[in-house]
């Protein structure tokens, strides 16, 4: 998998990638969080005193679709989006698709799966 992007550009997609991702199966599409939609969230109500990107190294995986199947039973967004394409009886068009996400982010091996998500580590207090 070759990038011409620097590796944050990379993570900062990758989360966003698995939205766009399930966006299709989803109702309604899920957001996905920003510093920008924070401060659309919060408004002047609080005063931001962190905001800073950090990278998680996912090394738990051995192969990676391994990866979508952890998604598919614990993380909540996933989930929901899942049950709704098996409601819609899209359940192997969701399956598929989120397999391709695993694939296109693996920067490991197919052997030994390797993911990097980057989060927005946020601190604020209450004006």
């Amino acid at each position: 998998m070759h990038f011409d992007r620097g590796i944050g550009d990379l993570v900062e997609e990758m989360i966003g990638s698995l939205f766009r991702t399930m966006g299709p199966f989803a109702q309604p599409p899920p957001l996905w969080g920003s510093e920008e939609h924070l401060r659309e969230l919060f408004g002047d109500r609080v005063s931001f005193t962190t905001v800073e990107r950090r990278v998680l190294e996912v090394t738990a995986f051995q192969h990676p679709l391994e990866y979508g199947e952890h998604f598919k039973q614990r993380y909540g967004p996933t989930i929901t989006t899942r049950k709704n394409a098996v409601n819609n009886q899209r359940e192997a068009e969701f399956d598929s698709a989120l397999d391709a996400f695993c694939r296109q982010w693996n920067l490991g091996t197919e052997d030994q799966a390797r993911f990097e998500m980057e989060y927005l580590l946020t601190v604020a207090t209450r004006r």
